[in-house]
């Protein structure tokens, strides 16, 4: 007998969340199709009152600083890999588009409906990662639109998951081809975090969080690593990285051996939150084949000593393509309310050994944290628990929000994640910045910091604040950043938000002159301002009036264009290939049916991105 694992959704009352944004219990449960094959079927997570909802099955407490997670578990013979469709697309459309081409294809999105439940509404796509090699440009992101779900006995199951999508274009992004990468062998499931490389020889890798069959026959939460050898047109079969139910935040690094200077290291960096109790820890796997086999160990377990917390989140490492040098920028949170640090470790000697860069900031904890503040209004996101996260937000608060917090319908999640560059001995990492020593201050702005040192670490010069606070646009947030081959131009991009509430997205253009930054300008990158989607709805449930939910029942309240963007310079060996920038973009309207919990038209998440022309000094019009 054929053995499929479907996943199950209950009427209304059920949190109806798989992608970007479900903390969810599975157990085996038995249905039958008409052809006698068996369902193993995973109930969504019912909520109760000692669980709430996140990000990607990992539950997060944020009053107080508390983390805690529920993971995937028990699911045995999972369905083989269902491949979606490729569809060749254009890019430049014209009229607001150009210079953008929008990377996702409109025509996957699609629209779900059963009687007696809320319409699955699957159109979100954000946090793009892109590499290039020569023409070839990929960009990965998250999406929700692979989700086919059927109904038997008056249940609804998922015949797959497929969160981690991918675009490819051979023209040096002017035009996309769209896919999804292939599970693990025997997982029906792919969930977010998507992040791409290329190394020296042009073959690209896809890492990202999945789920795959552990020794133990069920399915686990896993780092999952895919690789193409056609210039990105195919992925082969997902690799097991790491068999992790804790794991969230993945991201790949790809660079040369600082030994075996003809080989390149394949780096992959990832939280693993405890599954039993409060805390995290930041885990490096690193492979020396190709992506064939890897080795896995935590290179960081804090403690908390009552001013540093046990809990990190967000690494984003980085190869010095110059001396294979591997930094790893990442978040330590505090037990202070309003400063987080970002702590660097550095390996000279391919991730053996680590050490921690010094700052050496007046009044931080100590030598190795350099302190920030996230941006973002405090917000109820609605989940059974304690789901309060930073947000930007757009429209009226709908009010109602526990201790007294606001409740914006149309919010987007911040969060810390540096982003990180290197090349030559130069270290780049960019911040956004609240402009207020008040975490969560509702009056507050924030900006794009630079720091940056010109010997690896051992001395930086003062932050390099990019864009600032002004009246017309107060909010700065979610920066990429890229350096160029030469190392002697560095290319930051982010969201503004302007005095009107829309968002843009600019990018700015820094000369490296020495130990010296100098900006040369900014403008910019999206050709049109967008509005944020109806993601955080009120749709009270007995017993937890507070919860909510988005208008794409895969994605978490509050959750839309995804925590990063992405710069990808040409890893080709010459200057022959685009600079090409990838970034959620919210300018397409979608119109929600009339038992949504938003009806009527509103923005959608998409992933937009344009080519950057550094010599020309201006954005490419993608043609």
């Amino acid at each position: 007998m054929k053995y499929t694992v479907l996943t199950t959704f209950t009427p209304c009352t059920s949190a109806l969340v798989f992608l970007l944004g479900t903390s969810f219990a599975l157990h085996t449960a038995a249905a039958q199709t008409a052809s006698g094959d068996a369902l193993i079927a995973a109930d969504a997570f019912q909520p109760t009152k000692s669980d709430d909802i996140t990000v990607k099955g990992v539950s997060i407490q944020s009053v107080g600083r508390q983390l805690g997670v529920r993971m995937l578990r028990n699911i045995v013979n999972a369905s083989g890999f269902v491949e979606q469709p490729r569809v060749r697309r254009g890019g430049d459309r014209g009229g607001d588009d150009s210079p953008n081409v929008q990377v996702n294809d409109p025509a996957l999105d699609n629209i779900q409906r059963f009687p007696g439940f809320l319409p699955f509404e699957e159109s979100s796509q954000g946090e793009p990662s892109v590499a290039v090699f020569g023409r070839h440009v990929l960009v990965g992101y998250v999406s929700s639109a692979n989700k086919p779900i059927i109904e038997i006995g008056g249940r609804l199951f998922f015949t797959h998951s497929f969160g981690l999508a991918y675009a490819i274009s051979h023209d040096g992004g002017r035009t996309f081809t769209n896919g999804v990468v292939p599970p693990t062998p025997n997982s029906p499931i792919t969930i977010a975090d998507p992040s791409v490389g290329v190394d020296r020889a042009g073959h690209f890798f896809y890492a990202g969080i999945a789920a795959g069959i552990g020794a133990d026959g069920a399915l686990h939460q896993i780092v999952q690593i895919n690789r193409s050898d056609d210039d990105g047109n195919t992925f082969g079969t997902g690799v097991t990285v790491a068999l992790d139910d804790g794991a969230d935040k993945d991201w790949l690094a790809i660079g040369p051996d600082p030994n075996i200077r003809s080989r390149d290291n394949l780096y992959i960096t990832w939280t693993r939150f405890f599954t039993d109790r409060v805390g995290s820890e930041l885990w490096l796997s690193r492979s020396t084949d190709g992506g064939a086999t890897w080795s896995s160990k935590p290179i960081f377990q804090p403690v908390d000593d009552g001013v540093n917390s046990n809990v990190i989140q967000w690494s984003n490492p980085v190869v010095d393509p110059s001396s294979g040098r591997l930094y790893i920028p990442f978040l330590h949170f505090t037990d202070v309310l309003s400063v987080d640090n970002v702590r660097v470790l550095v390996s000279d000697d391919a991730g053996e050994t680590f050490r921690f860069l010094a700052f050496n900031v007046p009044g931080a904890v100590d030598a190795f944290a350099y302190p920030n503040v996230t941006p973002g209004v405090f917000n109820d996101c609605g989940s059974p628990g304690s789901n309060i996260r930073q947000v930007l937000h757009q429209g009226a608060d709908a009010g109602g929000g526990r201790f007294g917090l606001p409740r914006y319908r149309q919010a987007e999640v911040l969060v810390t994640q540096p982003a990180a560059a290197a090349f030559g001995g130069r270290l780049f990492i960019a911040l956004h910045t609240s402009t207020s020593k008040i975490q969560g201050d509702p009056t507050a702005g924030s900006e794009i910091n630079v720091l940056f040192s010109g010997d690896g670490g051992v001395t930086w010069a003062p932050p390099f604040k990019l864009a600032g606070f002004t009246t017309a646009d107060p909010q700065h947030v979610k920066p990429a950043l890229a350096v160029t081959q030469n190392g002697n131009r560095l290319l930051v991009s982010y969201h503004v938000q302007q005095i009107d509430e829309r968002l843009r997205t600019d990018i700015a253009r820094v000369h490296v002159d020495g130990d010296h930054l100098r900006l040369e300008k900014i403008e910019r990158l999206s050709s049109t301002t967008f509005n944020l989607t109806p993601s955080n709805n009120p749709f009270p449930l007995p017993g937890f009036p507070f919860f909510t939910l988005n208008y794409d029942l895969n994605v978490g309240a509050c959750f839309g264009i995804g925590e990063y963007q992405s710069i990808g310079v040409s890893r080709n060996g010459d200057d022959s290939g685009p600079i090409v920038a990838a970034w959620g973009d919210m300018r397409r309207t979608w119109t929600s049916p009339s038992d949504s919990v938003a009806p009527g038209t509103h923005s959608q998440p998409d992933v937009f991105s344009a080519r950057v022309d550094v010599e020309q000094d201006q954005v490419a019009v993608g043609r």
